[in-house]
């Protein structure tokens, strides 16, 4: 199942000063109910009008307030749960006179027993805000977004399919401004409402065992595609060995918004019987347990990190083979690097200046050893391959014992920072480059039944710039010209959190899209406005073009549709 995340406008021109029909929806809904503070408005463009007014009232205090833009979205923050708001549209023409108002809507943001003070609490430790980031932080075992301020921002409404059993793992924000999270299993992607948008399908294709077990790491690509990770059961004899073995192995799945299989790895492939018989538990028997736990996307190669194997593996895509191995015991192939790095392992994250990051949870037995952050070489500026740049132990101070037995990871800052998951020890932090800490806080669950605070660790925790990343919008304004093709003034508004470049394309008749023209770089904020010419061959037989807006290196896109 599968829902795009675009939106298309409908601009008919009947001739240069026709009244322009559109077919953007009001947003927020008359009487719509949210799970979340930070609200954007969306309403449809006015013909002749340069400027809109959003006034928003507050139901309860009466407090009105009047936001001005010339964007047909905007993007009101710190909303309060428990309120309900009116919201009002005006349009304004170049001589400041009022040409549109629209009718009044309400919609109310729900309280819920998360944003209450019975559910989570935060215990500060540190918040530096002339260093920290500004970057919202989701909770996947939570289900909550806060921010710096440890503000709830956002939360995961009650759904169908939830319960409260139910293991929801690996939540975090898309560039398109929804949310991927996997419950129970099973991989999907949702609205800030919770509307399911598209659910893996979970049918066996590729474990060819019934379902794929969904597991750990859940990410939607560039290409609109998606990737996560599975399992299948082995059942064999290994080489030297009398009596079967049965384990559990990984797969990394990637699927398109149909849900067709376009790639699939099998870890099974790469650990021969000789590297699962390197490791043995207790007892003397093999551990064959290998436990792929994430992944990290870098173009051609993905890089997997398999915790119970201490090790992170380079993959080339295309050729599906194992190319370098990073951490971990010796494996005694060749391009084998930081050995004895990291062990028992979580996250696998390659930060921009092409290193990578991980959480080295080695700490299960031995008394002298801490989990700590570990960052390491993958050869960028030819630096050795896995040698280590920078070590963040987790016992830098006296309120806990650094000893993360599971879970945690790690997310790069626009600032620069590492903001760090200590997993197990129920810890985030933040941390500068030269390891000065920003931000700290522990986070704590309330024991309904027993009424004491229990500690509340995360599997992962995700950051987002907001909860509209990248969201924008485009307004086309027609030009004469002579001949059989069209022209127009594209403008386009950046009303996300992130600088983003976009791509106009136009649609040719078999479908495919040919790029047109390039915008630069449009800061959160501001716009930009750039003539487009659509030559004769993109226009149907009614004389339509289908245009498409998309931000660069994003699936996120917006259609438009123009004639003279």
């Amino acid at each position: 199942m599968y829902t795009p995340r675009f939106r298309i406008i409908g601009l008919f021109f009947l001739s240069l000063f026709s009244v322009t029909a559109t077919l953007a929806q009001f947003s927020p809904a008359n009487n719509a109910h949210l799970n979340f503070s930070s609200v954007c408005f969306e309403f449809q463009w006015v013909d002749q009008a340069v400027n809109y007014e959003l006034t928003l009232t507050e139901k309860s205090s009466g407090i009105t307030m009047v936001y001005a833009t010339q964007a047909n979205k905007y993007i009101v923050n710190e909303l309060i749960f428990g309120e309900s708001y009116t919201w009002q549209i005006i349009g304004k023409n170049s001589k400041k006179k009022e040409i549109y108002r629209s009718e009044e809507r309400l919609f109310t943001i729900d309280e819920h027993f998360k944003t209450g003070k019975k559910f989570v609490r935060f215990k500060e430790v540190t918040n530096n805000s002339l260093t920290r980031g500004n970057e919202l932080v989701i909770l996947d075992y939570a289900g909550i977004a806060i921010n710096h301020d440890e503000e709830i921002v956002w939360y995961l409404p009650d759904l169908p399919f939830i319960t409260p059993n139910s293991a929801l793992r690996d939540l975090k924000l898309t560039d398109d401004g929804t949310f991927l999270a996997i419950i129970d299993s099973n991989a999907y992607e949702f609205d800030l409402t919770g509307k399911v948008l598209w659910k893996a399908p979970n049918d066996g294709a590729v474990s060819h065992q019934g379902k794929e077990d969904y597991h750990h790491d859940l990410q939607k690509l560039p290409s609109g595609n998606y990737m996560v990770l599975g399992n299948e059961k082995q059942r064999r004899v290994l080489a030297g060995l009398k009596d079967t073995s049965r384990y559990e192995i990984g797969t990394i799945i990637e699927y398109d918004p149909s849900g067709k299989v376009v790639w699939q790895w099998h870890a099974k492939d790469f650990f021969t019987d000789n590297l699962l018989k390197l490791r043995k538990k207790e007892d003397g028997e093999y551990n064959l347990a290998t436990h792929l736990n994430a992944f990290n996307v870098e173009g051609n190669t993905i890089y997997a990190g398999f915790r119970d194997a201490n090790w992170v593996l380079k993959i080339d895509k295309s050729s599906k083979k194992v190319v370098e191995i990073y951490g971990g015991h010796d494996s005694g192939l060749p391009n084998h690097y930081g050995k004895e790095l990291f062990r028992f392992q979580h996250d696998a994250t390659v930060l921009s200046n092409g290193t990578m990051a991980v959480i080295n949870n080695d700490s299960i037995k031995d008394p002298a050893v801490v989990s700590s952050l570990v960052v390491f070489s993958l050869g960028e500026n030819n630096t050795p391959k896995g040698k280590e740049l920078f070590r963040f132990n987790f016992d830098y101070d006296s309120l806990c014992n650094g000893k993360s037995l599971k879970l945690g990871n790690i997310e790069e800052l626009n600032n620069g920072n590492y903001l760090v998951n200590m997993g197990a020890i129920h810890r985030i932090f933040e941390i500068t480059p030269k390891g000065e800490i920003a931000w700290d806080i522990f986070v704590e669950k309330l024991d309904t039944f027993k009424r004491v605070w229990r500690f509340f660790p995360q599997y992962r925790v995700a950051t987002a710039t907001s909860l509209y990343p990248n969201e924008f919008t485009a307004k086309w304004t027609p030009k004469k010209v002579k001949g059989d093709q069209l022209a127009g003034s594209l403008s386009l508004f950046n009303v996300g959190s992130e600088k983003n470049r976009y791509s106009v394309l136009a649609q040719l008749e078999n479908g495919s899209w040919a790029v047109l023209t390039e915008i630069p770089s449009v800061e959160p904020g501001q716009s930009r406005t750039t003539v487009v010419m659509i030559p004769k061959k993109y226009l149907n037989s009614a004389g339509v073009a289908k245009l498409k807006v998309q931000v660069a290196g994003k699936s996120l896109f917006q259609e438009i549709e123009v004639r003279k």
